[in-house]
């Protein structure tokens, strides 16, 4: 009887470890693999200008997250930029939060890969590049001859989880 208690408590002990060892799915290390923007701005859907980022590809450029349990990370570049930065990040529901910054992210039902998309509201710049008031392209344009209407952007950024 007491073979089978102790073997019962250390069944016990060890599902429990196992436990505390299991993290959230974004725990791991994430290399970037798509990113670009909407070409349907408004929308952050469809498909993806990734010219820019093909470039940066062809000169090296990589960019790899390691997501720690502990609620650390870092982010590593290759290429041009390159360089490593350490940052905290967090994870509330479906929300991402890295270095203070919290966007939505899509995780693959595979859980291998994620996606973020950033929008960027439009606005309007005078010519010395300060923000000015107005809301819409029209008045930006009407108020100063230097003023330039900058639309609304919608950028995204995919992952795939390295194993």
């Amino acid at each position: 009887m007491k073979n089978t208690i102790l073997a019962l408590l250390l069944i016990l002990i060890s599902c429990q470890d196992k436990k505390d060892e299991e993290s959230g799915p974004l725990v791991g290390t994430w290399k970037l693999i798509e990113m670009g923007n909407y070409k349907v701005s408004g929308k952050c859907d469809g498909e993806v200008d990734d010219e820019e980022y093909r470039g940066l590809k062809s000169k090296g450029f990589t960019l790899v997250l390691e997501l720690k349990k502990d609620g650390t990370g870092t982010e590593t570049r290759t290429g041009p930029d390159a360089g490593t930065e350490s940052f905290t990040w967090s994870q509330l529901g479906q929300t991402l939060c890295i270095k203070n910054a919290c966007v939505p992210y899509d995780l693959a039902a595979n859980e291998q890969t994620f996606r973020i998309n950033i929008k960027e509201d439009a606005f309007c710049i005078d010519e010395d590049f300060n923000i000015t008031g107005e809301d819409n392209r029209r008045a930006c344009e009407t108020a100063s001859t230097g003023n330039e209407w900058v639309p609304e952007i919608c950028s995204t950024e995919r992952y795939r989880k390295e194993l």
